[in-house]
């Protein structure tokens, strides 16, 4: 215990968990030496301190040593504060590890810088759990973003499919895309046997109204007529199967059932007519003379279901009931505003509507007659 320095409690650094390292005050080369290590010192790095009394504590550095934290150390001793600093030291065998320090000047009785005293920590499995939780941590950032980068890939897929599915709906009717998104492809284009009301609406004398318009102004009238009368088929709960040229074909209780679809049809053909003067106000700047329609109604069986080929599909319609609407609407030719129904509509709703007899035509594939009215 030689060169130990006087009154000091030995036996409290000593038993020390932390290493303790006391050199002499100068900083300048060669000093400071050390003139006490306490066991743990020798624990910690290896040296017995008969080895390095008296030597520079420098050797303890080598080739990863950060020098750069020493820049303060000098004015924070000449000012009597404490240093603090961690870096790369070595053992007598040449392992590196990780030294968290304190060096704090002491004084003796007169004021005069006597010793630094050092107290010493590995802290190398510290630094190592520190890095494995900044590479954890990198690793986890990386992850959520990667998964961000994947959300927005799918937001942005979602979007362009909604934006495909919102056109689709608007070439096929929006209840039909729900009941086919539904099935499976093996049932895609299966058919079903449905009891449907029917209405077909013509616009009269068409050609002659837009042989002088221009190809703006056909499509302007043909924008507002449709988008105009959709809205009013939607509010009845119909379905537009089909827009050919001036005419609309439209449903109700296909593809989905509805309750009492007769009287929702008859409803939807009288709300039409109505609509027309806010349709002819519209288009008064190229269509003095105004729109006026014929609307034929029917009530019967239909096969409905997607037609065609594997490669295209069409939502269709079809049965006499249908051929049966057609004819009826086709009898409202030379006639303005008129909606004509068949005997099944008639038998539904002739408690709830005006109507008077119309008489019997013939339906071409029909041997009988058919009895229509004209619902007023």
């Amino acid at each position: 215990m030689s060169n130990l320095p006087s009154n000091d409690p030995i036996l409290l650094l000593e038993s020390m968990t932390q290493s303790v390292l006391i050199t002499t005050p100068e900083l300048s080369s060669p000093g400071p030496y050390i003139t006490y290590v306490n066991k743990a010192f020798e624990e910690m790095t290896g040296w017995r301190r008969e080895e390095i009394i008296g030597k520079n504590p420098r050797f303890l550095q080598g080739p990863k040593t950060n020098f750069k934290i020493f820049i303060n150390l000098r004015s924070l001793i000449n000012k009597g504060e404490v240093w603090k600093g961690q870096t790369i030291n070595y053992k007598k065998d040449g392992t590196e590890f990780y030294m968290e320090w304190s060096i704090t000047p002491v004084y003796n009785k007169v004021g005069k810088l006597e010793q630094l005293l050092a107290v010493q920590n590995d802290v190398t499995e510290n630094v190592k759990i520190k890095r494995q939780l900044e590479k954890a941590r990198k690793g986890e950032l990386e992850r959520v973003q990667e998964i961000q980068k994947a959300n927005i890939k799918l937001n942005s897929l979602a979007q362009e499919q909604q934006k495909t599915l919102d056109l689709f709906k608007k070439y096929v009717p929006e209840s039909v895309v729900k009941k086919t998104l539904s099935n499976t492809k093996k049932d895609i284009k299966k058919g079903v046997a449905l009891d449907v009301s029917l209405l077909f609406c013509d616009i009269r004398n068409f050609t002659s109204m837009v042989e002088n318009m221009n190809p703006t102004e056909v499509v302007r009238l043909l924008d507002t007529y449709y988008s105009k009368m959709a809205e009013v088929v939607k509010m009845y709960n119909g379905v537009i199967t089909q827009f050919t040229g001036d005419e609309i074909f439209v449903t109700f209780g296909a593809p989905n059932s509805i309750k009492n679809p007769e009287v929702s049809s008859a409803h939807c053909a009288i709300e039409m007519i109505k609509k027309l003067v806010e349709i002819n106000r519209d288009l008064a700047d190229i269509l003095p003379q105004g729109i006026t329609v014929g609307i034929g109604l029917n009530h019967g069986s239909i096969i409905a279901g997607n037609l065609g080929s594997e490669e295209r599909l069409t939502y269709a319609i079809t049965g006499d009931a249908v051929n049966i609407a057609k004819r009826i609407e086709s009898l409202t030719t030379g006639l303005s505003d008129t909606i004509l129904i068949s005997e099944t509509i008639y038998k539904k709703i002739k408690e709830l509507f005006s109507t008077k007899p119309w008489g019997e035509v013939s339906v071409k594939g029909k041997e009988k007659k058919i009895r229509v009215h004209q619902l007023i």
